[in-house]
């Protein structure tokens, strides 16, 4: 006994003494990762890495970028049922425990000793929060006693509730899902509320192993997880027999969902997101939650993607079919799970569906679409499909649709208003569309291509390409500056013109190879002829109109002072072209063109707002105004002695002010505006010569080279007196153009292959390919609004001229017309034969 008791005695003695020992490394361990650990600070202000979003001007959802996407919820909109299942499976005692449950430790050892395994973790939430928020998941002997203490520490500062709350929105659920909310919808593309039972399991059950248990990677993996969830909330009382029961029988059917993006706007998003990077750096810019508000008006934009599209394909349709994009052989051998896997592995792209082609009638096909449905498409839907043998020759016309397709041909299909399909192809041309307010420069719609997945290049912002006929309104503003007016005459002949660099000559000739002899220049503008161009461009010298073209924002660097410059030799992109034509829309103020009108932090802070300059005509009449009358106060007051109630003017005051000079007071400056002087547009062509080159333009919409296109489609443009606009064609019509606008949009549509070395074809210009996009956009833009059109500004006066010569009619030309001039350059009078004794008559002038 008596040695049993000293045994007892120094086990009991090694036991106070490990338990001691342990204590102080305990603490040792505490006082070397204590001060190591992260103050309360920033437990109390964690940042949650959000990404950035980007939307309409209407607040609509256009993008989303960052690493990881995240949907911060406040833990009062987390479904209970989400809640049970989390803390019944992880963490049952989480309300008890104070960050470390010592109970689950012991289980856990005791369990894993017994079964040899390590099949179950003591970690609780508080101690998950600690780890995805500061830690790393390498498995080392300091990162859990670390996890240990920071856990305490959080309870010791943070609520339960907070602690759940951050848990809820940290915790990463694969897929780039980081959070319920994103995790909600990306597996399911629902809203929080919306989850029922057997879904809030499912995802309850990732965060154990995000890889191995979401179900979109691994389903059979996610199934099991997912009921032993529902076992355990069933076990703990959350819910009863039958709801468990119903909820097992759900299947786990779930596919990846995008972010919930109300129309689309990729190119423009793109430019966001390079700016936002610029602006900010990429970690920021992707993980701080920004929300940038863009100028891109939702049914603007809405409408440009659909013209340009359309277009396109018209385009593409006009010039033949080029054939499947493959043709599968032995497609008997395949079973129809075979082809829909091929056709599911097919580039998606907008408005084409894919389709394998299964059994060819005499004038019909069927066709296996993406899905799984079998479509009969009628020979109407297929018989424009003449074999393309290049840009300006088709081959014969079908005559069977065994002249068309085969079995086995992997198509593309385009689906019809009344629900059929059309066969059609993947357009290889390429376009852009663009417009503006011309008040502003704001952005409503922007389409950089056919489709961004396919091209992310945008032809807008990054394709410069030649303007052909769509500079020459800019040059005969110049030649208006110079004293010529929409009446001048000049000769259309052919035009030679010696190269002697190249020792060659240079001989531009017009796109219907006619010339007319003496043209006025609104007549030369309306059928864009060439030859008169040049001429026009030799008389008011190419250096002169390169410097000129400066105020309409061109850049010097992409434009040479050469005759060619009048037909469009120059460089230009399309947003600088329609930056150019919104001079003309605004009645001759330069605007900069801008797309983000503000950014505001993760907390909904602004942190930028857009000040861009604008037109306000009060503001610069208000401006010239105030100094005006700070220079007459200026003068008055230097004027001794002072004016006084019934005083006459000094003989040493300007003569040309309008001064009130009743009063014995010297006059004083206005109060300062309360707009700034720098956000004010600055004028930089003359009103009077914006609104001679308007109606010369007005002209080409309803008399000129975009009359056929809209008259043809019988386009209700032709009924608005507001709107002008110019085609342009390059050399060989490797790139078609058309520019318009009106009080509210200045617009620019371009066409043309992103391969410069081919031609649309010689049956392709401006009007033909080009216009129809800006036509469909504007239709719609325009529909309900009112006719905006420039008023007449003073010193504008109309006289009836001579239809062929220019001049002021007499009472003898047969031939008249009415044309507008400035005051000043009213061409001179046509010579009349008198008889002796007679007055000589004055052409009439109003």
């Amino acid at each position: 006994m008596k040695y049993l008791l000293s045994a007892i005695n120094k086990g009991v003695y090694f036991v106070i003494l490990f338990a001691i020992a342990g204590f102080m490394g305990f603490c040792g361990l505490y006082l070397y990762l204590g001060p190591h650990l992260p103050n309360v600070d920033s437990i109390r202000d964690i940042r949650l890495q959000t990404p950035m979003t980007v939307y309409s001007q209407e607040g609509e959802l256009i993008a989303e970028f960052g690493d990881k996407r995240r949907i911060p919820v406040t833990l009062g909109e987390v479904p209970q049922t989400f809640i049970h299942a989390l803390i019944a499976t992880e963490d049952k005692r989480f309300y008890e425990h104070s960050g470390v449950d010592f109970l689950g430790v012991m289980r856990a050892f005791v369990n894993n000793i017994t079964t040899g395994t390590r099949s179950q973790g003591a970690s609780t939430i508080t101690q998950l929060v600690a780890r995805n928020v500061y830690l790393n998941r390498k498995k080392t002997f300091t990162r859990k006693f670390r996890e240990m203490f920071l856990a305490w520490k959080i309870e010791s500062e943070i609520s339960k509730n907070e602690i759940l709350e951050l848990f809820i929105n940290k915790a990463h659920f694969s897929h780039r899902a980081y959070g319920l909310g994103a995790a909600a919808q990306v597996y399911y593309g629902k809203e929080l509320g919306e989850l029922e039972l057997h879904e809030a399991a499912v995802l309850a059950g990732i965060p154990k192993g995000e890889s191995i248990y979401n179900p979109i990677s691994n389903p059979d993996r996610a199934l099991e997880r997912r009921n032993h969830v529902l076992g355990r909330m069933l076990a703990e009382g959350y819910i009863n027999q039958e709801q468990y029961q119903s909820a097992i029988e759900q299947p786990v059917d779930t596919r990846k969902h995008g972010a919930d993006v109300s129309f689309s706007a990729p190119y423009l998003a793109e430019m966001v997101r390079r700016d936002m990077i610029e602006r900010f750096g990429r970690e920021a810019a992707y993980n701080n939650g920004l929300r940038v508000f863009t100028t891109v008006n939702n049914k603007l934009q809405v409408a440009a993607q659909a013209a340009l599209r359309q277009s396109l394909l018209e385009y593409d349709e006009r010039h033949g079919y080029r054939g499947p994009e493959q043709t599968i052989e032995a497609i008997e051998t395949l079973s129809n799970d075979d082809l829909q896997s091929y056709l599911e592995s097919l580039p998606a792209v907008a408005l084409l569906h894919p389709a394998i082609v299964t059994s060819v009638q005499d004038q019909s096909f069927s066709a296996l679409t993406l899905d799984k449905q079998t479509v009969e498409l009628t020979w109407e839907d297929i018989k424009w499909a003449s074999p393309f043998i290049s840009s300006d020759a088709r081959g014969p016309a079908p005559k069977t649709a065994a002249d068309i397709v085969k079995k086995g041909d992997v198509i593309r299909l385009l689906a019809k208003p009344d629900g059929a399909f059309k066969l059609s192809q993947i357009p290889e041309v390429a376009g852009g569309f663009i417009a503006l307010k011309p008040q502003t420069g704001a952005i409503e719609a922007l389409v950089g291509g056919y489709d961004f997945s396919l091209n992310q290049f945008n032809m807008v912002t990054q394709a410069r390409r030649q303007p052909g006929s769509n500079i020459k309104p800019f040059i005969y503003s110049a030649a208006l500056e110079k004293g010529y007016t929409a009446a001048s005459v000049l000769n259309d002949a052919p035009f030679v013109k010696e190269d002697k660099t190249a020792e060659d000559f240079w001989r531009p000739k017009n796109d219907s190879g006619r010339y007319k002899g003496p043209t006025r220049l609104r007549d030369a503008l309306r059928f864009s002829n060439n030859s008169i161009s040049v001429r026009l461009m030799n008389a008011i010298n190419p250096a002169y109109a390169e410097k000129y073209l400066l105020n309409f924002g061109f850049p010097d660097e992409y434009m040479d002072p050469y005759t060619s410059l009048a037909l469009g030799s120059a460089s230009f992109t399309p947003l600088e072209v329609v930056r150019g034509y919104a001079v003309f829309a605004n009645t001759g103020y330069q605007v900069e063109p801008y797309f983000i009108e503000r950014i505001e932090s993760a907390n909904e802070e602004i942190i930028f707002q857009a000040e861009p300059v604008q037109v306000c005509r009060p503001c610069e009449e208000q401006l010239a105004k105030q100094a005006e009358m700070t220079a007459v106060a200026e003068l008055t007051s230097d004027t001794e002695p002072s004016l006084t109630a019934g005083a006459t003017e000094p003989s040493n005051q300007p003569t040309d002010w309008t001064v009130d000079y009743s009063t014995d007071e010297p006059l004083q400056p206005l109060p300062a505006l309360p707009i700034d002087e720098n956000k004010i547009a600055k004028r930089v062509v003359d009103e009077r010569n914006v609104f001679i080159v308007n109606s010369m333009m007005q002209d080409v919409i309803h008399r000129g080279t975009a009359w056929r296109q809209l008259h043809n489609s019988q386009s209700p443009l032709l009924k608005r007196q507001d709107i002008g606009g110019k085609t342009g064609t390059t050399n060989d019509a490797k790139d078609a153009w058309f520019s318009g606008f009106n009080g509210d949009y200045a617009a620019t549509a371009w066409v043309g292959f992103a391969d410069y070395s081919l031609t649309l074809g010689n049956r392709e210009y401006g009007g033909k390919a080009a216009l129809p996009i800006w036509q469909k956009f504007m239709e719609l833009a325009l529909a309900d609004k009112p006719h905006n059109a420039m008023a007449q500004p003073q010193g504008i006066v109309t006289a009836r001229i001579n239809q062929e010569t220019g001049k002021l009619a007499n009472s003898q030309t047969e031939k008249t017309i009415f044309e507008i001039f400035r005051s000043e350059y009213l061409p001179e009078k046509e010579p009349e034969t008198t008889l002796p004794g007679q007055d000589d008559p004055f052409g009439e002038v109003f």
